[in-house]
């Protein structure tokens, strides 16, 4: 993602009453804003998952929803409001959420 394109993504997060991706505490309950910037399914135990990487200019965090292959709507490039509790995994603790409750915008 350019540089330019992670302004226009931060402007529009900041117009939000949301906390930025890089501001999320792990373990509490956040209500976060962003655009979809990879998809994928992976097999897990026989049930498959889909896992959206999302960004918002100040960081990313993963969605993972299990059972599911696609979900309407849900789409690379497509903006959307999460809101749940994030696991840090990985690499510098990227936070990670099972399951979150999610709106399309």
């Amino acid at each position: 993602m350019s540089e330019l394109d992670q302004e226009k993504l931060r402007e529009f997060c900041a117009g939000r009453e949301c906390l930025t991706i890089n501001d999320a505490e792990p373990r509490h309950e956040v209500t976060l804003v962003g655009e979809i910037t990879s998809l994928r399914i992976v097999p897990r135990a026989g049930s498959p998952s889909l896992e959206a990487t999302i960004s918002d200019g100040s960081g990313a965090l993963v969605a993972v929803w299990t059972g599911r292959r696609r979900i309407a709507g849900v789409a690379p490039g497509r903006r959307l409001m999460i809101a749940g509790r994030g696991a840090p995994i990985g690499y510098r603790g990227r936070l990670l959420f099972y399951n979150p409750r999610y709106e399309l915008l």
